[in-house]
């Protein structure tokens, strides 16, 4: 990534306040899931399975901020 462009440094910064936002309500949402789930291991497994799949789309979505800024 070039960070010598101010508008790329404004993207890149934009980016990363919204996904720890994101990051913040999923892991409250993955604690709330788990605290207050009727089962332990139904609960578990669907907290697993969702960390999975956000991870996945994390990692695609910095995979896609590297190359808009390259």
């Amino acid at each position: 990534m070039d960070f010598s462009n101010p508008a790329n440094l404004l993207i890149a910064g934009v980016y990363f306040v919204v996904t720890g936002v994101l990051v913040f309500f999923s892991m409250f949402g993955v604690y709330i899931l788990i605290r207050y789930g009727k089962s332990s291991l139904f609960t578990f497994s669907v907290s697993i399975f969702y960390s999975f799949i956000f991870l996945k789309i994390l990692s695609d979505s910095y995979t896609t901020l590297q190359l808009l800024l390259s």
